[in-house]
């Protein structure tokens, strides 16, 4: 068959698709309607109706025909799979296509994935109706994430080969250079298990199989990332929520410490509102004051979180942490005495 010919025929199958599932729409809406009625809102024949009625119910989607004053009627059957396809053409679902969409870097216009993902948002689209795309729009223009700039300048090779070796628990020989200025490319075999962004980077957390413990990578690091033919399992104690417990933000850190904080009255609102972490608890102190307390893995992140609050944080526990801050602390006053 020539190319010529392949594409009318599918381009006749993607039309056939997508009326059938507005009349499945209009049926919904209307409660009823003939197959005259059918005909004349989709500009077709009766005849191209009716197959396309015959083709939703060898499909499973159950019609029942009433017989109103001599005109027949066709209806959805209560209870039929017509529900399931509602719940599936939900606006709520194609919001979550198009901000996957938006949010995905990597996948640039002109990409086979981004094209599927246009392709199939196009189609649920047009079942919706033009008061249903509207709908969307006003909602897309309230949304803005700062995420998407993790992956902004991540190469498409990249990712999908990381996904795909995932996916595989495939063992991967990895190119990464630490961003000391005097690092060297270093080769890491790693077993990748979840990609995840953080403070405007991507992070990779994987297993280091020299050593078989787990970490993360910085994806802006990495100059190469090759699949080999070896395949590996994650340890059988991998919790990514564990982990995530362990962290405040991306590193993992040794032994968990636990973390005391006065906040004063003037920041304590700020504290209130927010999960600072997943282990937090929170107590009332006097004069508006409130006390934080978390457990993590000891680390700069946490240092650093705290410093930013300057004087309206008090350490009360770790006393290494005290030490630390009053270590800053002389530090910035001999640097702007």
């Amino acid at each position: 068959m020539s190319q010529s010919k392949t594409r009318a025929r599918d381009a006749g199958r993607n039309a056939q698709l997508v009326r059938a599932l507005q009349i499945v729409t209009e049926l919904e809406r209307a409660g009823g309607l003939s197959l005259q009625e059918l005909a004349e809102n989709f500009g077709t024949s009766t005849r191209t109706i009716r197959r396309d009625l015959e083709a939703l119910q060898s499909a499973g989607f159950l019609f029942e025909a009433e017989q109103p004053d001599q005109r027949k009627l066709w209806r959805l059957e209560r209870g039929g799979r017509a529900r399931k396809l509602n719940r599936l053409l939900d606006k709520s679902h194609f919001f979550a296509l198009r901000m996957a969409m938006s949010l995905g870097g990597p996948l640039r216009p002109g990409t086979s994935a981004f094209t599927a993902l246009e392709d199939l948002s196009d189609k649920i689209e047009t079942a919706l109706g033009r008061e249903g795309r509207d709908q969307l729009k006003a909602i897309d223009r309230c949304f803005y994430s700062y995420e998407k700039h993790a992956y902004k300048d991540m190469s498409r090779e990249l990712l999908w080969r990381i996904v795909a070796a995932i996916e595989q628990q495939r063992v991967c020989r990895v190119t990464y250079r630490r961003p000391q200025p005097e690092a060297q490319d270093k080769q890491i075999d790693v077993l990748p298990l979840r990609i995840f962004a953080h403070q405007g980077a991507a992070y990779l957390m994987c297993q280091f199989m020299k050593h078989t413990t787990l970490g993360t990578l910085n994806l802006q690091r990495v100059r190469d990332f090759v699949l080999t033919r070896e395949q590996a399992r994650a340890p059988d104690d991998f919790d990514p929520e564990k982990m995530e417990g362990l962290a405040f933000g991306v590193h993992t850190g040794t032994t968990p410490v636990t973390y005391r904080l006065r906040f004063d009255a003037g920041v304590a609102a700020y504290i209130r509102e927010r999960t600072w972490h997943p282990t937090q608890e929170l107590r009332e102190l006097e004069h508006g004051a409130v006390e934080l307390q978390f457990t993590c893995g000891e680390s700069w992140e946490v240092s650093s979180w705290v410093a930013s609050w300057r004087q309206h944080v008090e350490v009360l526990e770790p006393e290494t942490l005290r030490i630390e801050l009053r270590q800053l602390g002389a530090a910035l006053l001999e640097r702007y005495r």
